[in-house]
């Protein structure tokens, strides 16, 4: 009897350590993220490469919970998407943008535009292209009258670690190509048509992207603090399905950076342009990283005789199999020939 006790017990063992040993050699190779990937979207990004559990070890606040702490869990998951962004070895966005200008409540002029973003190590390529209307000679005239600088323009920024600046090459009103009218246009086939000489090109000051350098990176130049988000504004969500937190939050408009309203009123050209509304809303994988960010941002002149809202919808992208096009520069638009230029 005790024989066969030993015999069960051995045999029971070596089952355990068969079973113990083919789970290890399975995990070994399982390197896939979870399957958290929705129809046009970025792909789920799991840093860890499937060792492990990738998600954040945070407490989201549940219904019940106070102001003080929604707002204290919103900084704290925007700082740490953020901080993953700059350690990164890889990243993209791409930016769709609109600019309502509204004067006098009688005219309306949208003017729509894209940006592109891609970092490779210590290397950062950037496109911004501004397209109204070029077909609508009323529309050029009230943007000439009513912008500081030409609102068509086209603009490619390149910088890497030799580089204590950035270069940046930019295209105004009178880039467009024979036939195309005033300004970059886009074509039929969803392509982009500009003339990029002679471009003028500046150096600007360097901003953080990157491992490499000092400081922090920030997505948005608003500051998105526990003393800058409106009590009382903030919702948040997590999508089970597809593994991201949902934050949506006013930023109080009174408390804008002053550089950043410099910038506006430079940018404008209404000396007394503020901020109204700051309506802010942040996708978050749970792995930490940027999924998306919209801002739509309200400002106005003294009197109201013109306003604006300023439209811009961010989808971030990072290393997946799935989103490899999105990190080799000749797939973006004369980013590989006025980046390298």
């Amino acid at each position: 009897m005790a024989k066969r006790i030993r015999t069960t017990l051995v045999t029971l063992i070596v089952l355990v350590a068969i079973i113990t040993l083919f789970v290890s050699v399975l995990s070994m190779f399982s390197f896939e993220a979870p399957d958290r990937e929705s129809p046009d979207a970025p792909s789920y990004f799991d840093p860890t490469m499937g060792e492990g559990d990738p998600r954040l070890d945070l407490e989201m606040p549940d219904e019940n919970a106070s102001d003080a702490e929604k707002i204290e869990f919103v900084v704290e998951l925007y700082n740490i998407a953020c901080e993953n962004y700059k350690q990164a070895e890889k990243a993209a966005f791409q930016v769709i943008y609109t600019t309502n200008m509204d004067i006098g409540g009688v005219v309306e002029l949208p003017v729509p535009g894209n940006r592109y973003c891609l970092k490779d190590g210590d290397k950062r390529y950037y496109l911004d292209f501004a397209i109204p209307n070029a077909d609508d000679p009323y529309l050029g005239s009230l943007l000439n009258i009513f912008a500081a600088e030409s609102s068509w323009y086209g603009e490619a920024q390149y910088t890497d670690s030799t580089m204590d600046y950035i270069v940046s090459r930019k295209i105004y009103s009178d880039c467009g190509g024979e036939g195309i009218g005033a300004g970059p246009e886009y074509l039929e086939d969803g392509t982009i048509s500009a003339d990029w000489g002679p471009a003028v090109e500046k150096q600007l000051p360097k901003t953080v992207y990157a491992a490499y350098q000092e400081g922090e990176f920030h997505h948005t130049d608003h500051n998105v603090s526990v003393d800058t988000i409106i009590p009382g504004s903030v919702m948040i969500e997590y999508n089970e399905e597809y593994g991201y937190y949902i934050c949506d939050f006013e930023l109080d408009a009174t408390k804008v950076p002053e550089s950043l309203l410099e910038s506006l009123r430079n940018n404008s050209g209404q000396p007394t342009a503020h901020y109204t509304k700051l309506e802010q809303s942040m996708t978050i994988w749970d792995s930490g990283y940027f999924r998306t960010y919209h801002a739509l941002d309200s400002w106005e002149t003294d009197g109201g005789g013109m306003s604006s809202l300023l439209d811009f919808a961010t989808t971030y992208y990072f290393d997946t199999v799935n989103d490899a096009d999105k990190f080799d520069i000749n797939n973006y638009q004369y980013m590989a020939e006025m980046c390298h230029k």
